[in-house]
């Protein structure tokens, strides 16, 4: 009889440590495959799960849901917001299983059917998070439901409801859900265009722990709600608004409302009308301040800025004459920049030698050249997004590329060459778009799938080959046990294919 490894003697709760820090939740899958053993212990971990909907009848996806809670016992968060389906079978057949849930997202549904919420309030009592995004038919009466079935929320997102004649919320709604939910820290109200200011006023006087909320595209709430809501709450922690808010008046209570804040973190003015006063008062606030948000704001707009220029960005710098180096960036996103040039994003990538999220796309007047020279200065980052740039023929990877994990390359026109050598230097790749591209053959695509044993995710929807097939074969889809999403190009795929890859997903959703 052979002798086990070592390694099988290893209590299990000592793996339990060892992949509680495994960095993401595909790492966590990849250990699952090694041996029984270790895909237990992966499953007693894992605590979000989303489902998606299936192409198949209810008898399937009710058993494809039950295998899914008997597999996953210590869940707390489950996402529902891509089923397309009937929530509520999948709702109480959740139920019927003891997880410690305290989350639960089921936006994007047609309505709200009370009977699976219901069942899911009576089992969990104690969800503290609710995602009611982007639903249709919601009004009043399903938010005096909601806070019947789920009195201990405090996280609620209604944000951007299907309008309709027949359901909507209103301030009257709000009002009823505040008395209720007096835990509530966190509310997104964003487009629910009925609501005004006195939403805002209930909210902060009914929910003591109010630390977050987000009301874009609320038209009728103005500056003097915000102020209210500001003075009653001075513990605020984060807030979104925008334009239609506040408009362009110049409100003074607005200003001296920061006066009394406290806590704020995050401030959200995107869209809004940005005045000296209101900005000052900002910055003369005490308040520990880390994250300032003013894209597409009128009177000072520091995303989509199509006249941007490197002179420009010159007379910006004569009043930083002492900024050489941001080591501390991380997460830079400048899309649409019509007139940055390469020598600008070089130049970018040297001051910022730690960047880890870097979206270029559309910035049509950088070419391969600046895509080249920013990756040798920041070899940290792990997010690129270089879609929808049109000169890139020059682009030359000849370095070593060990975090780049996600790559959005849509549009693009790469040759053989170029994509061969990204994928040679991306070891730890895990999602590559390419959308929309085009490429002479399939060569490129085919080394990827040999070479990259970390990729997750690809899509290729309307991408253009020269000539040839679609590029993967039974065998290499057996060989990539990595694959969880496949968006193949649209009529490249045979019938055989087809059933292929859907045996390889369900085999992989286990």
């Amino acid at each position: 009889m052979a002798e086990q490894p070592p390694w099988e003697d290893l209590p299990a709760l000592c793996w339990e440590e060892v992949l509680r820090r495994l960095v993401s939740a595909d790492d966590l899958e990849s250990v699952s495959s090694v041996c029984k053993r270790l895909l237990h212990i992966s499953s007693t971990l894992r605590s979000s799960l989303s489902i998606n909907h299936l192409q198949t009848n209810h008898l399937q996806t009710r058993r494809y849901v039950g295998s899914l809670l008997r597999r996953f016992t210590s869940l707390k968060s489950i996402d529902l917001s891509s089923f397309h389906g009937d929530p509520s079978s999948v709702l109480l057949q959740i139920a019927q299983f003891p997880l410690p849930l305290d989350r639960l997202d089921l936006s994007n549904q047609e309505s709200l059917r009370f009977g699976g919420l219901r069942e899911m309030g009576s089992k969990f009592g104690a969800l503290r998070v609710l995602v009611l995004s982007r639903i249709g038919l919601l009004g009043d009466a399903d938010l005096v439901s909601i806070a019947e079935c789920f009195p201990a929320l405090e996280e609620l997102d209604i944000s951007y409801p299907l309008q309709s004649d027949s359901a909507r919320v209103t301030d009257d709604g709000i009002s009823d859900l505040s008395r209720e939910l007096q835990r509530l820290s966190r509310m997104n109200l964003s487009g629910n265009r009925s609501l005004s200011d006195r939403s805002l006023v209930v909210l902060s006087v009914n929910c003591p722990s109010l630390r977050e909320i987000n009301f874009t595209g609320c038209g009728l709430i103005t500056g003097r709600g915000i102020a209210s809501l500001i003075v009653n709450r001075p513990h605020l922690v984060s807030l979104a608004l925008d334009y239609k808010t506040l408009g362009a008046d110049l409100c003074e209570e607005l200003v001296d409302s920061f006066g009394h804040a406290r806590g704020f973190i995050s401030l959200d003015f995107s869209g809004s009308f940005i005045w000296d006063g209101l900005l000052m008062a900002v910055a003369e606030a005490n308040i520990p301040l880390k994250r300032l948000i003013l894209s597409h704001a009128l009177g000072l707009e520091l995303e989509a800025v199509r006249f941007l220029t490197d002179d420009d960005m010159s007379v910006i710098c004569e009043y930083l004459r002492s900024l050489t180096h941001i080591n501390i960036m991380r997460y830079l996103r400048i899309p649409y920049n019509g007139k940055l040039t390469d020598e600008c994003l070089k130049k970018i990538g040297r001051m910022c030698p730690n960047l880890q999220y870097l979206d270029v796309s559309n910035c049509l007047k950088i070419t391969g050249d600046g895509i080249s020279g920013v990756l040798k200065s920041c070899p940290e980052i792990c997010y690129l997004k270089i879609s929808g740039l049109e000169n890139i023929r020059n682009l030359r990877i000849d370095i070593e590329l060990p975090r780049l994990e996600v790559l959005q390359a849509e549009g693009l026109k790469l040759n053989e060459e170029q994509l061969a050598a990204f994928i040679s230097r991306c070891c730890h790749l895990k999602n590559l778009n390419l959308m929309d591209s085009v490429h002479p053959s399939n060569k490129g695509v085919k080394k990827l799938m040999k070479n990259c044993y970390t990729l997750r995710g690809i899509n290729q929807r309307n991408y253009n080959y020269g000539r040839g097939d679609f590029p993967f074969s039974d065998w290499e889809l057996s060989m990539r046990s990595s694959l969880r999403r496949i968006v193949p190009p649209s009529g490249l795929v045979s019938s055989k294919s087809r059933d292929f890859f859907l045996k390889h997903w369900l085999s992989r959703q286990g």
